[in-house]
């Protein structure tokens, strides 16, 4: 059986999927054909410029739709790995390029051994390094998390959250979070954070979900959805 095409879920797989194959793979294939363009056919640079900018801008596109979508359904955040892919993508192309036009130049009568190209090469590996260590340590964390939208107020939904928790019964802690709130269930290994996302919107985050504490997410998603 397929899944429903206005599955606000699967819309939003979709798009975040699109924003990553665009990001590692079609941005730096145009930035690289702007590389070999500038020292081989200088004629089409301007042309490869305004592609790079088309293809940049249209990216905001499936973006906008992703902002829209997660006012809808409770998604993993699972962006945050596709960015990394993306970055590996970009690091991995854009490190083949300046290579490939190095050599270019060298066949030229160019100078490709100048620092400059050193430079980039090892800065690019140097963010690829920092970008897999990154991946490494927190990727088990956005995997355990979900979130979403909510066109209220972020004092509103943190009151309907510690209402539904007191209720319950479940003690939690209660800390700031840059400019939110979190919330910590004691024993359970969950915890809510709050943030303001501008026009009196919240995004709520749910972290450390596991079998563990399965039914009393589900019973906080069924909470809210009874109150907003």
């Amino acid at each position: 059986m397929g899944i429903p095409a206005e599955d606000p879920a699967y819309e939003l797989e979709r798009a975040q999927n699109l924003v990553e194959f665009m990001l590692a793979i079609v941005v730096p294939i145009a930035l690289a054909l702007m590389l070999f363009s500038y020292v081989i056919f200088r004629e089409l640079f301007d042309l490869f410029f305004i592609v790079a900018i088309a293809i940049a801008v249209l990216t905001l596109l499936p973006a906008r739709k992703m902002h829209a979508l997660h006012f809808e359904c409770w998604s993993p955040n699972n962006m945050p790995l596709k960015i990394v892919t993306s970055f590996v993508g970009m690091i991995y192309i854009s490190v083949v390029a300046v290579f490939a036009v190095a050599m270019i130049a060298l066949f030229e009568g160019l100078t490709p051994e100048n620092p400059l190209t050193f430079g980039i090469v090892g800065g690019l590996l140097f963010v690829l390094l920092g970008v897999m260590t990154y991946n490494s340590k927190y990727r088990d964390k956005f995997l355990s998390m979900e979130k979403r939208f909510y066109r209220k107020d972020p004092l509103y939904m943190e009151k309907v959250m510690t209402d539904f928790l007191e209720s319950r019964g479940e003690r939690f802690t209660k800390f700031p979070d840059d400019g939110g709130t979190r919330l910590v269930v004691d024993g359970k290994k969950l915890a809510v954070n709050f943030a303001p996302l501008g026009s009196r919107n919240t995004e709520i985050t749910i972290e450390d979900i596991d079998l563990g504490n399965a039914d009393l997410f589900n019973a906080m998603k069924e909470y809210l959805k009874g109150r907003t």
